[in-house]
């Protein structure tokens, strides 16, 4: 005679069913909130201003320009010719020809060109002074000089340099001396006209911009210049 189980009744049947959902719920909220916890954990590490700051700040290490290699930027220039002048002037010579009795007298018109700048092969690296970040540098430049000057002897341009007049005595040639005479006191003369009308300070304002033009492409923030 076999044995029947005892059924079950439908009290017990819906706790069983009851209690099953509530561990699914209970698995599903849980899975919710971890899912949850790592989104917010990965939102904070990312907004951690330890790790953002360093992206939004520059780097601190400052770029430094050796002495030696602005120097010899520098240097490549050579004699910078930054300013130049156009002068006239009247110069007249005279020569003795025979005793204190006869004289060869000559007037020249003279035209010529006067440039001036600074030697900046002449720079050591005592001359650049580099602050401790290596922003800024402190350039002492040589003294302007007159670099050259010249007369213009075309007579296709305007201001050209010509004899004027010339006393020439029948009785004696004319000597090429005389004129080469006036020319070299023409040329000192057109010197020191360039020199009275403010050419070397025109130079040197120059040369400042030239120099601090090559001091900012090659990485300095910041030129000054100083003198002796």
């Amino acid at each position: 005679m076999q044995s029947r189980r005892p059924a079950l009744s439908p009290v017990l049947i819906g706790c069983s069913v009851a209690a099953a959902l509530m561990a699914l719920g209970v698995l599903g909220a849980a899975l919710v909130v971890g899912a949850a916890l790592r989104e917010t954990a990965q939102r904070v590490s990312q907004a951690n201003p330890l790790r953002v700051l360093p992206t939004l700040l520059p780097a601190s290490t400052p770029t430094i320009v050796p002495r030696g290699f602005a120097v010899l930027q520098l240097r490549t220039l050579g004699e910078l010719a930054t300013a130049q002048k156009t002068v006239a002037t009247v110069v007249e010579a005279e020569k003795a020809r025979v005793g204190n009795i006869l004289y060869e007298r000559l007037l020249l018109v003279a035209c010529g060109r006067v440039k001036a700048g600074v030697r900046l092969e002449e720079l050591t690296e005592a001359d650049l002074m580099v602050s401790a970040d290596g922003n800024t540098v402190r350039v002492r430049l040589p003294q302007p000089v007159i670099l050259d000057a010249y007369l213009i002897d075309d007579a296709s341009q305007r201001c050209t340099t010509r004899v004027y007049d010339r006393t020439n005595l029948l009785i004696l040639p004319e000597t090429k001396e005389l004129e080469s005479q006036a020319r070299e006191k023409a040329v000192e003369a057109i010197r020191q006209v360039a020199v009275d009308s403010g050419l070397l300070d025109e130079a040197y304002r120059s040369a400042q911009i030239a120099v601090e033009r090559v001091l900012l492409r090659v990485g300095f923030k910041r030129v000054e210049f100083v003198e002796d």
